[in-house]
């Protein structure tokens, strides 16, 4: 079974944008150049394409940004579990993310911390979790695997000390 990654709100709204950039910057271009639109001045129809045209092109870098950043990272985590080393975190506390807002409420994120060799503590946080697993963990240690090159990307495996969980509407 595939490890879930997760998205995130950039990635969420990356994948919003993208597609409003990619109908705007065509609409304004073929507006442009078709003259279906009886302008009034010459100058008009340069505007409308830098109006809409420029805006459906910062939709559409802003969305490639956003969801090119979530894509990395989600790439970086996956090949933290499939080629970095495990380390047994202890599981330090379950926040709720108030910043992200979904029909289901503030999903809830596991931090677990581990203390290398030369005495450094890492923190790492897990994917969004919708429902409180508080009473639910079996486990105090939570595994960590670490990506060899980059030390601070860690994907936390809550799967490992949670039960498979089902949501009946």
């Amino acid at each position: 079974m595939r490890k879930k990654m997760g998205w995130t709100a950039k990635g969420i709204v990356g994948w919003t944008l993208l597609p409003i950039g990619l109908i705007f910057v065509p609409i304004a271009l073929v507006f442009w150049q078709s003259g279906a639109i009886p302008w009034e001045h010459p100058d008009d129809p340069i505007v409308f394409l830098a109006t809409f045209g420029g805006l459906g092109g910062m939709f559409l870098l802003l969305g490639l940004i956003l969801l090119g950043a979530d894509i990395r990272r989600r790439y970086l985590l996956r090949r933290a579990y499939y080629g970095g080393y495990c380390v047994n975190a202890e599981i330090i506390g379950i926040t709720e993310q108030r910043n992200v807002n979904l029909s289901n409420g503030h999903p809830r994120v596991v931090e677990c911390a581990y203390t290398d060799d030369s005495g450094v503590v890492h923190v790492y946080r897990s994917r969004y979790l919708f429902t409180d697993v508080t009473k639910m963990l079996q486990s105090a240690t939570v595994p960590v695997y670490i990506d060899r090159d980059h030390g601070k990307v860690g994907f936390v495996d809550i799967d490992a000390v949670l039960p498979e969980i089902r949501i009946h509407s």
